[in-house]
């Protein structure tokens, strides 16, 4: 599963590149604010059906009893997706009106939300048989169509290929697993009693991380108003801070591989403290050992992208200090409270986090620009780590008194 988010990461930064270097400062920029405002939307993709699944296959009796919770949750997702890109490309003008020539790209980008989900889906039910390594293959196949289509793409069409390889690149990396598992199929029946909780999960779920994709993507959309040369500034920003961001790929992998087991231990306060000391003892050294060495490479690393690039040097540095926060906190523990069921939980810390976001860009950003809003999204990473860290302790002390 490392291995997998490592090599998608790896490619995704060699498709960014290719980008970076075939086109302008301003039509990356575009394709950013687009891919943002989209981003913000992914959370809804499914109504948590998806996330759903994987939290409740645990509790299915059998093999056929999981495959058959899986076409009820697939079914319902795929037909909320679509609905949501119809409500995408109704709305496009409007929520790109402050960046107007970014309008064609989102029109692109929005169907993301199907075939990412689509991806998705098959990864899920992967792992819910215990099947790691088959999600992992699906990972790698798509960074590879990734980084393929992206040349081939936009060699040819510009900034709007590389829209076309973001979009379809997920649906086809995962059409042939699923064939093979079984999998498209749909079903209408009504859910089985014993998963009671199986919606309300979904939606906490949905709601907590459209609230953390938000708080990962108000500041290029605040970036986009109040910064002057909009889209330049959007590009500096967002490629400053994708090196810092793929570093996530350490604990996100690690918490991945897990869930299944944390959720089997969620009555077990032992084992959960246990894991967590262990997660703590093996990665938190090698996370600050990494960062650090990113933060010495900074300027020649975003020299890689292009010149113009360079000026986001001390943004990238800012961000590392935040990504500290995420790797040794906001992370991990926010993957356990969900795999606990703890999902509302989840949504209540990333509502207040969210806030204090938007505050502090709305003053950040005209003061201080793009380093602003760097300052702001580091700091809040460190601020949602400790929240999660205080919930997951009491999640701890009620499992202990029950």
């Amino acid at each position: 599963m490392m291995a997998a988010n490592v090599v998608t990461k790896v490619l995704g930064f060699a498709a960014v590149v290719f980008v970076t270097r075939s086109t302008t400062e301003g039509e990356y920029g575009a394709y950013s604010y687009a891919m943002n405002v989209v981003g913000a939307m992914v959370p809804f993709m499914g109504l948590g059906a998806y996330q759903a699944f994987l939290r409740f296959a645990s509790d299915a009796p059998g093999q056929r009893a999981k495959k058959e919770l899986f076409h009820y949750a697939f079914a319902r997702g795929v037909l909320f997706s679509v609905l949501l890109i119809g409500v995408l490309q109704a709305l496009a003008p409007w929520v790109c009106h402050a960046i107007p020539e970014s309008v064609a790209t989102f029109r692109i980008v929005s169907f993301v939300v199907l075939t990412t989900l689509v991806m998705e889906y098959v990864k899920s039910y992967a792992r819910s048989v215990h099947l790691n390594h088959v999600s992992a293959r699906v990972d790698m196949v798509y960074a590879v169509l990734l980084l393929g289509a992206t040349c081939a793409l936009t060699t040819g069409m510009g900034i709007r290929g590389y829209a076309l390889a973001v979009a379809g690149s997920p649906l086809l990396a995962a059409l042939l697993v699923g064939h093979r598992l079984g999998l498209w199929r749909w079903a209408w029946r009504a859910l089985d009693s014993r998963y009671v909780g199986f919606w309300s999960y979904g939606l906490f779920t949905t709601a907590g991380a459209l609230l953390a994709q938000l708080f990962y993507s108000v500041d290029i959309f605040l970036i986009g108003h109040f910064v002057g040369e909009k889209a330049t500034s959007v590009a500096v920003y967002r490629v400053a801070l994708l090196i810092p961001m793929a570093t996530s790929v350490l604990p996100i992998s690690v918490a991945a591989t897990d869930f299944v087991k944390n959720s089997a231990d969620k009555h077990n306060p032992k084992a959960l403290r246990s894991y967590m000391v262990q997660y703590w003892k093996t990665f938190g050294m090698l996370s600050l050992l990494c960062l650090g060495v990113l933060w010495i490479l900074a300027p020649w690393l975003l020299s890689v992208f292009g010149d113009g690039y360079r000026d986001g040097a001390e943004v990238m540095r800012l961000f590392l200090v935040g990504s500290l926060g995420a790797h040794w906190l906001r992370v991990p523990l926010g993957h356990m409270l969900s795999a606990v069921g703890r999902a509302d939980w989840n949504t209540y810390v990333n509502a207040v986090v969210l806030v204090l976001t938007v505050a502090g860009c709305w003053w950040a950003i005209p003061v201080w620009g793009i380093m602003g809003a760097a300052g702001v999204m580091a700091t809040m990473l460190w601020v949602s780590g400790i929240l999660y860290a205080c919930m997951f302790g009491v999640h701890l002390r009620r499992q202990r008194h029950d």
